[in-house]
């Protein structure tokens, strides 16, 4: 456990000095002929979020962050099983993605300026907010009431830090903050009694509350900070080719909603589709030679992992434990941010 006074912007520079300071360009050697010559991708992970990323009793990664890095798997070498996830902590996430330890990294990381120009985001495919983790017991029903409370957060970079000041501000009060090297390590400690509440992205929040307390209803989630944070998907900086396969797979799982195509009867919409279903789909050539792709990629996807909609239902939704609601994630046409690009 380490106890300290740091801006947020010091951990976010620590995490990313190393990139800046002379890492080689692994992204410039072609990622997407590497993963094909060894045969799986290597994906940056959580050390373990419920329903976002977590390797279960038999060491299969579990989540929406897992699943969103298997469409990726797919699309380059058709099979969602042909991945390998590496945990890794706040500090470690981008020299690892820099530096070629991984080669896409899913993994709740929101995007910003200083990181972005680092490292290529490439989709927003997660919109989030920050939230305190409380005990009913404690009578903490609103932010104003942490003043003087203890606070366990991961340090190294996390933006959470940020959301706390901007709290402590609004409301005129003073937390107390003590930091761990993961956000394992700060989960673990709040629920083990050495903190009176616990801060990370709300999803998060959500998913610790469902997966790891004893009786769930013991606990409250307090929405804090002033803004939304877009989690994205992100590549190193120079390979065009595998941001723009990342960019298109994760087209292709919200175009696959937009149009009602699933993975039970994305047959069925191919047989019956109208042009466009079919090129996309691969019926018809054109939009896997672009990629160096076969021309099955976003068929494949959509047949071994489904569409936006039944990879967040699977993980985050209505079928499982956490039952987090789309809201800023949901469609456009459903009141929320998400779009497919055209395809022509």
């Amino acid at each position: 456990m380490k106890t300290r006074s740091l801006k947020w912007i010091t951990g976010i520079a620590i995490g990313l000095v190393g990139l800046a300071t002379g890492v080689g360009d692994v992204s410039a050697q072609a990622v997407v002929n590497k993963i094909k010559e060894r045969g799986y991708v290597s994906c940056g992970a959580s050390q373990g979020v419920p329903g976002l990323s977590r390797p279960d009793e038999k060491g299969y990664y579990r989540g929406f962050d897992s699943d969103i890095c298997r469409a990726f798997a797919v699309a380059i070498l058709g099979d969602k099983d042909k991945i390998r996830y590496v945990p890794l902590n706040a500090g470690q996430r981008f020299p690892a993605l820099q530096t070629g330890e991984i080669d896409i990294l899913s993994r709740t990381s929101t995007i910003t300026f200083t990181r972005d120009t680092v490292v290529r985001f490439v989709w927003i495919n997660l919109y989030d907010t920050d939230g305190v983790l409380v005990r009913k017991a404690d009578n903490i029903t609103e932010p104003k009431l942490l003043d003087g409370k203890t606070v366990c957060l991961q340090g190294g970079g996390s933006l959470t830090e940020k959301a706390i000041e901007e709290t402590e501000e609004e409301f005129g009060i003073s937390m107390k903050k003590v930091y761990y090297d993961s956000t394992i390590q700060a989960r673990d400690a709040f629920f083990g009694g050495r903190c009176d509440s616990y801060v990370t992205d709300g999803t998060a929040a959500a998913g610790q509350r469902a997966s790891v307390a004893k009786n769930p209803d013991d606990y409250d989630i307090l929405k804090v900070g002033h803004a939304a944070e877009p989690n994205g998907v992100a590549v190193a900086r120079g390979d065009d080719q595998l941001f723009d396969v990342v960019r298109w797979t994760m087209n292709a799982l919200f175009w696959a909603e937009a149009n009602g195509i699933t993975a039970q009867n994305v047959d069925e919409k191919l047989a019956a589709g109208n042009p466009e279903i079919k090129r996309v789909l691969g019926e018809e050539p054109g939009f896997g030679a672009p990629l160096g792709l076969d021309d099955k990629w976003a068929y494949n996807v959509i047949k071994q992992m489904g569409n936006y909609a039944e990879i967040w239902d699977q993980n985050l939704g209505k079928d499982s434990t956490l039952k987090v609601e789309r809201g800023m994630n949901a469609l456009w046409k459903d009141g929320g941010l998400n779009y497919p690009f055209p395809w022509d």
